[in-house]
């Protein structure tokens, strides 16, 4: 029985951020792209739902933030950071003009970024499952669906892994298996509730940390519903799911801020958690094939950027892939391959810093006298300094400097009643991470598998859905027919 083959110019596996940001410019340049995704639309996914100005901007490059806007999600235009006696308030600093960050709940946004990709002119196939990748010749050159109607093949010059986590084509084409990764210890649990301060809520993303927890109060989308997020030990999440309320209610009795901040809030939404949380970077390109998104890498949901390096970087692979597939002396296989090396060592150029800084904070446990000096010396000033670090302006270790790092050293070894013993042991802790992420940055290579002080072993990411099969692509007989010689 002979398979049904379409063809294509690329197709992509998964039609959320990276997937949905990379079918817009490679539509926008006039090749054929088709989006397959196992899921419909609206639906949801487990995420932290927050862009900053940095992200929102992405939004803007692909069309999509007048739907985004037209849903009346809140605006918030600063970041709060309490812990303790420390607050700290800053104003955004401003990409293309969008000085706000949004949290959108992913049913809602990834709708809107499928309608974006569509009006491209991006073709979106939903509740379409990829079985697997096929090849020819060592590469690969399409995908096996399964649909209603039947199974059938997309053959195009490239195929986009954009299926999140526990990507089907990372395990394909045997990239499953992340070259460097970092256990994480913690974990995070959520809820969407009605803001209990409606309209006099604070113009702000607020970070509440207390107690070895970061929580954060997002308000979110229609404005004046919220969501609240709790970064908690890993170890607390089997809690959570025996009795959430118990530890709901537990974590705001430990937070007098945030229990002032929320702890009136109604119409509480169905809560959701994980303690699946390791950080990677998989081997992200190879002949004919391209993870993007979560489906390459992915850091500790704490720095805010997960959805925002999908949504960059998807738009730059698709840049990247339409000029290759636009070459006026025709497409070159290793000219192809090259770009997308070029475009996953850019992508982990950037995330890089961020990758470290999310698996340092990871870390559960209370603040210590040393880092809330540190966080101290950004106190009083609501220019965009800490909140560069979420809006990647700057590499995290340049944002919280040497300096900062000496002043608020100086700062807790002259607090009356200082443990100065146990300040200097966390110096001596914590300098190796700095020294090591720094030279990982700065010095080492691509894909470069040199462990850093940062990382911690005892990681996983699961076991791939199957061996990769390697399947030989279906052969179009009308091609086969035509190349055969006359009799």
């Amino acid at each position: 029985m002979s398979t049904s083959i379409e063809k294509a110019d690329v197709v992509i596996v998964g039609s959320r951020c990276a997937g949905t940001a990379a079918a817009v410019p490679l539509a926008r340049a006039g090749l054929k792209v088709i989006v397959v995704d196992k899921g419909g639309f609206p639906s949801d996914t487990l995420s932290t739902h927050v862009l900053v100005p940095n992200g929102v901007q992405e939004l803007q490059f692909m069309g999509a933030l007048d739907g985004i806007l037209a849903l009346g999600p809140s605006k918030s235009r600063y970041l709060t950071v309490r812990d303790g006696d420390v607050e700290i308030i800053e104003r955004f600093r401003p990409f293309s003009g969008i000085d706000y960050a949004l949290c959108i709940p992913r049913d809602q946004q990834d709708a809107v970024l499928v309608q974006a990709a569509r009006d491209a002119g991006a073709e979106i196939r939903e509740r379409t499952k990829v079985e697997q990748v096929v090849w020819r010749d060592g590469r690969a050159v399409g995908v096996r669906c399964k649909a209603r109607d039947g199974e059938y093949e997309i053959h195009a010059e490239l195929v986009i892994g954009a299926d999140g986590r526990r990507s089907r084509v990372a395990g394909e084409v045997g990239a499953w298996t992340p070259y460097r990764a970092s256990k994480n210890g913690r974990g995070f649990v959520f809820r969407y509730l009605d803001d209990p301060l409606g309209a006099d809520a604070p113009d702000a993303l607020e970070i509440f940390r207390a107690d070895g927890e970061q929580v954060l109060v997002l308000p979110s989308c229609p404005a004046g519903r919220t969501l609240v997020v709790n970064m908690t030990d890993a170890a607390a999440i089997q809690a959570y799911r025996s009795d959430f309320h118990a530890q709901w209610q537990g974590m705001l009795d430990r937070n007098p801020a945030l229990k002032a901040r929320v702890g009136d809030a109604t119409n509480a939404g169905k809560p959701r958690m994980t303690d699946d949380l390791t950080a990677y970077y998989r081997r992200s390109c190879g002949p004919g094939w391209v993870l993007a998104g979560d489906a390459g890498h992915f850091k500790d949901p704490t720095t805010g950027n997960g959805m925002r390096d999908a949504l960059k970087f998807g738009r730059l692979l698709g840049e990247a892939v339409a000029t290759s597939l636009h070459d006026p002396a025709g497409l070159d296989t290793d000219r192809l391959d090259a770009a997308l090396r070029k475009w996953e060592a850019a992508r982990d150029a950037d995330t890089i810093s961020t990758y470290h800084w999310g698996n340092r904070e990871s870390r559960p446990g209370a603040t210590s006298p040393l880092v809330r000096e540190v966080l101290r010396t950004f106190v009083g000033d609501d220019r965009p300094n800490l909140s560069d670090t979420f809006n990647r302006a700057r590499p995290v270790e340049n944002v919280i400097s040497p300096k900062r790092l000496v002043i608020g050293l100086v700062r807790s070894l002259r607090a009356p009643g200082a443990d100065r013993k146990a300040i200097l042991k966390e110096v001596w802790g914590e300098l190796p991470m700095e020294l090591s992420l720094r030279r990982h940055r700065l010095l080492d290579g691509f894909r470069s598998t040199r462990p850093t002080s940062t990382e911690r072993a005892g990681w996983s990411v699961g076991t791939p859905h199957s061996a990769p099969s390697y399947r030989a692509a279906a052969v179009d007989e009308g091609l086969a027919a035509a190349a055969e010689p006359a009799a």
